[in-house]
């Protein structure tokens, strides 16, 4: 009994003078929760980012280009669901044909808007759409996000780790597109028969690409000719 009665005065003794925080839980709780928050605004910002592309204004063919989204949305999942697509200057630095950028904006080189058909144009949209259907903008940004955080990471305890991502970045990224776009080209042909169109709209749009010396721009990925050609032997 006195054994007892003196661990348990011990123990009175060291709960009066170091108490347990009650809270400490709860703060660990926040914080996890203001890192997710951080993470979320962080994905969010980087799926704004990589290519700008110049939006022509006010081109006399943007309405052609919404008539032909419009046509594309009823057989998507989600038809009420907005998408921008906008007339994009050619740039001889960077002739970007298709462009799939945050936000769900697709942008059309002006030049492929004056010199293809509705055919091929509603292939590109419709590719462009699929993406997004697909998160493939999101799943990138998220995973690019944590690619940096943990070279960052790696960078307290490893001299100039902190910068591996810029090797690392690259190669995550076409290893992700190489996985992405066959998923993507297999949506649009989906999309392109609903609509009465066939497969092989695509693979002319693609063709055309090539042809005429256009890449696609996927977020911060490009893709040029021998991706073209593999996607467009599997079409044929």
């Amino acid at each position: 009994d006195r054994l007892h009665r003196y661990i348990c005065e011990i123990d009175f003794y060291n709960l009066r003078n170091h108490p347990v925080k009650s809270t400490t839980l709860g703060q660990f709780r926040g914080k996890i929760l203001c890192l997710c928050l951080l993470a979320l605004v962080a994905v969010g910002l980087l799926s704004g980012c990589g290519t700008t592309m110049q939006e022509v204004h006010h081109h006399p063919e943007q309405g052609r280009l919404e008539g032909l989204l419009a046509a594309i949305l009823p057989h998507t999942k989600y038809p009420e669901q907005h998408y921008w697509v906008r007339v994009s200057a050619t740039l001889k630095k960077h002739p970007a044909g298709l462009a799939i950028m945050g936000q769900r904006h697709i942008y059309v080189s002006e030049s492929i808007v004056k010199e293809a058909d509705d055919a091929i144009l509603t292939a590109l949209i419709a590719h462009g759409v699929a993406h997004y259907r697909l998160h493939h903008h999101g799943r990138r940004s998220i995973v690019d996000f944590f690619q940096r955080l943990v070279f960052k990471a790696g960078g307290v305890f490893v001299p100039g780790l902190s910068q591996g991502y810029r090797i690392g970045g690259p190669l995550v990224e076409v290893a992700l597109s190489a996985g992405q776009e066959p998923s993507a080209d297999r949506k649009t042909v989906t999309y392109l028969t609903a609509m009465g169109y066939s497969a092989q709209d695509l693979r002319r749009a693609l063709e055309f690409l090539v042809e005429h010396g256009y890449t696609e721009h996927v977020g911060n990925i490009v893709i040029r000719d021998r991706e073209f050609t593999n996607r467009i032997n599997r079409l044929r």
